[in-house]
Parts: C-alpha cells; sequence; structure tokens
C-alpha cells in the first residue's frame, strides 16, 4: 500500500499544468462507480489526476493505482480496496481496467461490500463495461472521453470560455456565431501547421 502511495504522491507533484477538460463538469462525481472511456492518449490518466489536484482528498483517502502493474497479477482489486478502506480509504481511481483480469467480477464486489467505497476507473473504448456485461450493467456510469477539441484548445490558450454549440444552432446561426467568436480571438492564428 505504502508503494501506492508514494507513487500517488509523486505523480501529482510532478505534474505540469494541464487543460482543463469539459467532460469534468458533465459528470455525476457523486456516483459510486465511474467509467471513464477513451482512445489510448487521449488523456485518461491526466484526467484523473487532475480530478485529484482540483479535487484534493484528506489523510490518504484517494488512491491512484495504474493497474497495469505487476502487484495486481497476484492481488484482486477487492482485496486490497477492503484494505485500503480500513486503513481510512474512500476513493479509489483505477487506471487501465482492461490490464485487470476478471475486472468486472471484482468490481461488482467492490460495490456490493464496501459501500463506503468510491471507484473512478479508466478502460479502453471498446471494453464492453456495462453493455452485456451483467455484472456491472445497471450500477456503472459511464463516460467517454474524447480528444482534445479545437475549442478547448483555443479556450485554453486565450482563456476565453467558448461554448459549445448543437449542430442545429451551427445549420441555423452560422454567421452570427462566427462573428461572435472573430470579434473576440482570430482562430486561424491558433492553427498549428506542419
Amino acid at each position: 500500500m505504502e508503494y501506492f502511495q508514494l507513487t500517488h504522491q509523486s505523480l501529482l507533484e510532478s505534474s505540469h499544468p494541464t487543460i482543463q477538460r469539459e467532460l469534468a463538469n458533465n459528470i455525476d462525481w457523486n456516483k459510486r462507480l465511474i467509467s471513464i472511456k477513451g482512445f489510448r492518449g487521449v488523456g485518461k490518466t491526466t484526467f484523473l489526476l487532475d480530478y485529484l489536484k482540483n479535487n484534493p482528498q484528506e489523510n490518504n483517502s484517494a488512491l491512484y493505482i495504474n493497474l497495469n502493474n505487476f502487484y495486481f497479477t497476484k492481488r484482486k482489486i477487492s482485496s486490497f480496496a477492503d484494505e485500503f478502506v480500513k486503513k481510512g480509504g474512500k476513493l479509489l481511481l483505477l487506471d487501465q481496467i482492461q490490464k485487470y483480469p476478471e475486472w468486472s467480477v471484482d468490481l461488482r464486489k467492490c460495490v456490493e461490500d464496501i459501500p463506503e467505497l468510491k471507484i473512478i476507473f479508466t478502460s479502453s473504448p471498446v471494453l464492453r463495461v456495462s453493455e452485456g456485461n451483467p455484472d456491472l450493467q445497471g450500477i456503472v456510469s459511464i463516460y467517454h472521453l474524447e480528444g482534445l477539441s479545437f475549442r478547448e484548445y483555443l479556450n485554453w490558450q486565450t482563456g476565453h470560455n467558448f461554448k459549445v454549440y448543437s449542430f442545429q444552432d451551427i445549420i441555423e446561426n452560422h454567421v452570427g456565431i462566427a462573428s461572435e467568436i472573430t470579434s473576440q480571438v482570430k482562430p486561424l492564428a491558433y492553427l498549428i501547421i506542419t
């Protein structure tokens, strides 16, 4: 446990400022079991670490773990989670759940046997987290982390907060939307062309 706590602390201390992803505003963080799905390299690990930085937890009550660690070839998540809660843990962030065999059965066991524990985990977008998975169907909230949009990048670079427009809004009012944006910033200046 101490090794994982040291790794967790080291990751939080060594990370650099990042782009705050808008998905964070759309998640119901009160749910006990949350899945963040996304393609490799989209920023799932950074997303978890940003959540921890923006929502500091008291006295080692939160723990980030990358399940690509050999330790979890011999130890079950449910056993680890039980020990973690007995030592004051409340929030477990599990990265790369697909690397752990029998992940859905063990997550179900955590939800049923450890009611005071909240788990947020990341996975590949092709992993069947709830659809066709009776272990987690109806008990997990699933969110998809997409690649960084140009709008998110532009907001980060300029400090503006350009909102999301629906396709219908764009069709009906594209000239007005474009005028509003270009009155504040010149988007072409932020395109990186190599």
